[in-house]
């Protein structure tokens, strides 16, 4: 498997995880619950620190590979970012409208979806571009 590939799998893993996590947890506690209880932004940064310093633990690792970086990882990788930031943009815009249409009625929004809304889309950015661009090279291999 090629170095780019795999890392991009490893990184779409690991964000994965944090972004249906959050999406899960977030769920299930509740918004208003989720911004009284400070364990459950213990329990959601706990969970984030600990598969970042996974993450960072086998960036770490593996930093030191010969790996060849040519026109066509640069052409993927450019694709892949063009994509996620786009694909980034329509997700924050669709979360956001969704707040707006649940919480219209009340006239307030918890402060909690901005905690959610801020850590979703840097879980869900990391995600959605690496899992393109493992796609993109299994679609050019």
């Amino acid at each position: 498997m090629n170095e780019k590939k795999e890392k991009a799998l490893i990184i779409s893993i690991a964000f994965g995880f944090v972004f249906f996590f959050l999406i899960i947890y977030f769920t299930m506690v509740g918004p208003l619950e989720f911004q009284t209880g400070s364990q459950h932004i213990a329990i959601s940064s706990f969970v984030i620190l600990l598969v970042m310093l996974t993450l960072m633990t086998y960036l770490f690792v593996t930093r030191k590979r010969n790996a060849v970086f040519d026109e066509r990882d640069q052409l993927i990788q450019k694709q892949a970012s063009m994509i996620g930031l786009s694909l980034t943009s329509m997700f924050v815009f669709v979360l956001s409208i969704m707040i707006f249409a649940l919480n219209r009625d009340r006239g307030v929004v918890e402060v909690s979806w901005f905690w959610f809304i801020g850590y979703t889309t840097f879980a869900f950015s990391y995600f959605i571009t690496s899992t393109i661009t493992v796609y993109l090279y299994k679609r050019n291999e």
